[in-house]
């Protein structure tokens, strides 16, 4: 049985390849199991998977389809015994973090950042030979940015004072 200073500073999953499957008997501190169950549920047009407490209660859940088995994100719907549980470990890591320096500093660098990063996307694309590799690399490619433009647009939509994206579309005759 390991002790518990080689598990300390460890994520859950280097601690289970030091520990293995008895690690239910170990302090895995910092780190925190809930026990639970997880629940497929059928649907019309999929499987409902929801994630449950030792009590049944439901702590997170989607919907799952063929279509989203090759995606690598998809949206999960977080109830409140998980949120309770979330703020307790931020709160226990002093997260979330003060933003350092001005906020509308910050946003600006990030948002320079992000283009950056889609302008280094865009230029590996631009290949003078389409081969396997080319195209396996556009279709990740593809898949990270579609995933990340939909959840930046959905976060940003919920901001109070922006106009949802569709509207700000239409308005300019999109």
């Amino acid at each position: 049985m390991a002790k518990s200073e080689e598990l300390l500073g460890r994520t859950y999953d280097q601690q289970l390849e030091i520990v293995g499957e008895d690690i239910t008997k170990v302090d895995i501190a910092p780190n925190r199991r809930v026990a639970g169950e997880i629940v497929f549920e059928p649907m019309g047009t999929g499987v409902r998977v929801t994630a449950r407490d030792g009590s049944h209660k439901v702590l997170w859940g989607f919907v799952a389809s063929s279509g989203m088995l090759d995606q690598v994100h998809c949206l999960v719907a977080i109830y409140d015994p998980l949120a309770r549980l979330i703020v307790e470990e931020l709160e226990k890591c002093a997260l979330p973090a003060p933003t350092h320096g001005d906020p509308v500093t910050e946003a600006e660098r990030t948002i320079d950042n992000l283009e950056e990063t889609i302008k280094w996307l865009k230029e590996s694309l631009h290949v003078r030979h389409r081969s396997q590799a080319a195209v396996d690399r556009a279709t990740l490619i593809a898949r990270i940015a579609s995933e990340a433009l939909r959840q930046i647009t959905l976060d940003a939509e919920m901001l109070k004072g922006m106009k949802p994206k569709s509207e700000r579309d239409q308005s300019e005759g999109g």
